[in-house]
């Protein structure tokens, strides 16, 4: 093949610079995607049901956020109104920045403990940390939830036996609902991926399961003392350092769903997924000096919680393995071989870590929706250092 002259490949001085730092690039790409494959590799293994039966029944508090009282949160509710679980045994609170006058009347003899969040609680940790100062009764478990989620019958049931096991924090499997669109459908692949990497993989291979921001409960003391440190944005990150730094691990219960509404659409995806690039800035920003710390105190789950943060998005490496392998074949097509291999490497990782049930042609059509979503993620990431800039 013809190779492109240019006058940086005839340099003596410039090339050899310039091949060393693609190699030592190429290594940290290679390193960052063979992490993902051996997650990817342990997520094979399905977990199982290892939380015995109790007869104790602890005492629930079901906080459910929202940002109006609206058709979302009365599914919520009554999902969990259907509970295989004595009533008398947990209680739910819905905090809201809106609340409607009809809202109002329709729980005023409701057993919903309806919060209204103050004008300053912007944030949701901030709502949540406003709701249990509000309330005085004494709980064993808070379990946190949006507006939209909804559970099975054995929800509750299933958690109280991980709890009464020693799960101090647990994250069930969250999983979309109505995926209508291409959008939805990759963002619910996408989210699918996540759960078989970075939580049932891990879970496997010993460290803790990520957090989603939902489907999540934890021990209410910890979860009550510990909410008032969370700052701002970034709430299942701040969450997910405040447990690892204090040794708790984080359970992944596989079996138990939550399901959720999922962005169907390309602009609210991109807002999303803009929310979830700055959070992980910010956190890496916030925890990244504790890397040697963490290490030589031997927290290797806090100190793999670090690394993946700092390991670039999957959109993100798939974008930079693609760029290089056809920007190198048109320069010197000896030195893209690596890269093309590389790029095998990825989509071999995503396809290990995809459920069955995604593996049909449905999923396949959707996939050419997938440049538009690379494309606004690499625009989010540009808009946030733009941000930081200014």
């Amino acid at each position: 093949m013809r190779t492109i002259n240019l006058p940086l490949m005839e340099s003596s001085t410039w090339y050899p610079i310039v091949v060393w730092s693609e190699n030592i690039f190429f290594l940290l790409i290679l390193c960052a995607v063979s992490y993902l494959f051996i997650f990817a590799i342990f997520s094979f293994k399905k977990q199982k049901v290892r939380f015995k039966e109790t007869r104790k029944r602890y005492r629930f508090l079901i906080l459910l956020t929202a940002h109006d009282i609206n058709d979302l949160v009365y599914e919520s509710l009554h999902s969990f109104y259907d509970q295989d679980f004595p009533d008398v045994n947990y209680d739910i609170a819905v905090v809201s920045k809106h609340i409607s006058d009809n809202a109002g009347r329709i729980f005023k003899d409701s057993p919903v403990m309806l919060i209204k969040r103050p004008k300053d609680g912007h944030f949701r940790c901030q709502s949540m940390d406003f709701a249990l100062k509000q309330i005085d009764s004494d709980y064993d478990v808070v379990v946190i939830m949006k507006a939209g989620n909804t559970v099975k019958p054995n929800f509750l049931e299933e958690i109280n036996k991980a709890y009464h096991s020693g799960g101090m924090a647990i994250q069930t499997h969250c999983v979309k609902k109505d995926m209508k669109s291409n959008t939805a459908i990759l963002n619910a692949l996408s989210e699918e991926i996540n759960n078989s990497i970075f939580r049932r993989g891990h879970v496997n291979l010993g460290f803790s399961s990520g957090l989603t921001g939902s489907g999540m409960a934890f021990n209410y003391n910890w979860f009550r003392k510990n909410i008032g440190k969370v700052r701002k944005n970034g709430l299942t990150k701040q969450l997910e350092t405040l447990l690892l730094k204090q040794g708790i691990f984080i359970e992944y219960l596989e079996h138990l769903y939550t399901y959720e509404v999922k962005n169907s659409n390309h602009s609210d995806s991109s807002r999303h997924r803009h929310y979830w690039y700055s959070n992980m800035f910010s956190s890496l920003v916030r925890v990244i000096g504790d890397l040697p710390k963490a290490f030589f105190a031997g927290n290797f789950d806090y100190c793999d919680k670090i690394i993946q943060w700092i390991i670039p998005s999957r959109f993100l490496l798939l974008f930079l393995i693609c760029v290089f392998a056809v920007g190198l074949f048109l320069v010197d097509w000896v030195l893209s071989i690596k890269w093309f291999g590389l790029l095998f490497f990825i989509i071999m990782v995503f396809d290990l870590a995809i459920p069955q049930k995604f593996r049909n042609w449905r999923t396949f059509f959707a996939l050419f929706s997938l440049p538009i979503l690379t494309f606004l993620n690499l625009f989010n990431i540009f808009r946030i250092r733009n941000r930081k800039k200014k």
